[in-house]
């Protein structure tokens, strides 16, 4: 049977007089469980992603809000995660506010970090002058880079009756029991990670009332870490598990409704029979290829590419000629109508995690940019037994600084080669440059001979890459940068 055979057996159910046969019935009643639950995977793909984070590190580094996971040699292909970024110090924790109450962060000098919520969203923080803040914290957020202290309040407290003075913090608001804490530490050398290790463990984190526990700040570099969420039928178990955990989300009521006619609300078993979960599994494995295909040509999306004649695309869309302004917000739903772009999400959150207006800010020197390829010059996608070049001209656009990483296809980590300590380059490694100024990447199993800059794939395994600009300068809004694609060698 082929697959227009299928769904044209499916439109062809048999009824007679407006009511369907038995066979009929049947049929119909999967095909609608095996539908909602194809849905149900891309629609929450932002919430396991995040859940999924906190079970794999948790197994590692343990769990608590004071228990925070400190990449001090930099995140290695061992930990298995989406698109982490090998080039800064990564440090990570978990709250969960129906433990806690509110939430004090003492914020350390010279973090670039953010807050969001457990379906990955941006905690809303406070608005001063004309800027909204929306997750940042750190560098792009209200204490620019200086330390300061945030309190983190469930959605609908009242502050009054915290008994505070309100302008001692940055208060930001959480609409769910868990709050995802995730900093960057900078470094000027890759010989000295020292300043960044030191600027992330500077962070407190306590209880606004009662005693607080010690922080515990655990390296885990070294150790093995799968921070995945499934791609089987254990993808709606974890689902579960996490709506079993959380305030009920007054977000999307379909979609909730759409979990529930799976099985998964709050304060119910999920229960699903065996043939359900047969259904659920082939429905997890279904979404996640339907997700991945989004992602390998998101180059074809309206508005997705940064250049219009290279394949570099950027996460939350922009106008071609309007690099000053993304036409999605923080949540991934159009700045104009409101409405999610479904695709751009479910990019994001198949292959990527976090977000915050730092990511997306258009204001010069803050926040970050990031370009992904898929696909070489040639429109072909990025494969690990080919050799690629690629060319980036003199003075990347970039304050703090700049890097290129290659990504694993299937499970969007840092590419684990043989031999290789990170998936990455950056502007601090000691690179061989042209004699305009301009840098040659070589991305392959093999360098070429006498080449320094190269970055080892895998033969048989797809890979992405991606390249990130900390503290954009004024050269790329103004289009006056433009990185090559990669060329097949």
């Amino acid at each position: 049977m082929t697959d227009s055979d299928h769904f044209k057996t499916i439109a062809d159910a048999e009824f007679s007089g407006g009511y369907p046969t038995a066979d009929a019935s049947t049929a119909l009643t999967e095909e609608l469980y095996f539908q909602r639950a194809v849905q149900a995977y891309l629609w929450a793909l932002p919430a396991v992603n995040m859940y999924a984070m906190k079970k794999g590190l948790g197994d590692v580094a343990g769990t608590g809000y004071n228990v925070m996971s400190v990449y001090e040699k930099r995140l290695k292909p061992n930990t298995i995660i989406t698109t982490p970024n090998s080039d800064v110090i990564y440090c990570m924790g978990f709250a969960d506010l129906s433990e806690t109450g509110p939430l004090v962060l003492e914020a350390p000098p010279k973090i670039q970090g953010l807050m969001d919520d457990f379906w990955h969203r941006p905690l809303t923080g406070p608005k001063i002058g004309d800027v909204q803040y929306l997750g940042d914290i750190g560098i792009p957020g209200p204490d620019k880079g200086n330390g300061g202290k945030y309190l983190v309040v469930p959605s609908g407290q009242n502050i009054e009756e915290l008994g505070i003075d309100p302008k001692e913090y940055f208060i930001y608001d959480c609409p769910t029991n868990g709050v995802f804490l995730f900093q960057r530490g900078f470094f000027q050398s890759v010989d000295d990670l020292t300043p960044g290790v030191k600027a992330v463990e500077g962070l407190v984190v306590r209880p606004l009332k009662g005693e607080a526990e010690p922080m515990k700040f655990q390296h885990v570099s070294d150790l093995p870490a799968n921070a995945l969420f499934a791609h089987d039928a254990g993808y709606f178990d974890m689902l579960d598990e996490l709506i079993q955990s959380e305030r009920i989300d007054s977000v999307d009521p379909y979609m909730h409704g759409t979990l529930a006619a799976l099985g998964i609300a709050k304060g119910r078993e999920f229960a699903p029979t065996d043939r359900q979960h047969e259904l659920l599994g082939l429905g997890a494995q279904t979404a996640w290829k339907m997700a991945k295909n989004i992602a390998a040509h998101f180059d074809q999306e309206q508005n997705a590419l940064w250049w219009s004649d290279r394949h570099w695309v950027a996460h939350a869309k922009t106008e071609l000629d309007d690099f000053w302004h993304t036409i999605l917000d923080e949540q991934w739903r159009d700045r104009t109508t409101g409405h999610t772009d479904v695709n751009a999400k479910a990019h994001m959150f198949i292959n990527a995690y976090s977000i915050s207006t730092g990511m997306m800010s258009s204001i010069v020197g803050m926040g970050a940019k990031y370009g992904a390829a898929y696909k070489d010059s040639n429109g072909d996608y990025l494969r690990g037994e080919n050799n690629y070049t690629i060319d980036l001209p003199a003075n990347p656009p970039a304050n703090i600084l700049w890097s290129v990483t290659v990504y694993d296809a299937d499970t969007a980590a840092g590419v684990d080669a043989p031999n290789q300590g990170y998936p990455s380059l950056n502007s601090m490694n000691d690179l061989a440059f042209n004699d305009d100024g301009s840098v040659t990447f070589h991305v392959g199993p093999n360098p070429p001979d006498g080449a320094k800059n190269w970055l080892k794939t895998v033969p048989g395994r797809g890979w992405f890459s991606l390249i990130r600009w900390y503290g954009p300068k004024q050269e790329f809004f103004d289009h006056k940068y433009k990185p090559g694609d990669f060329v097949k060698q």
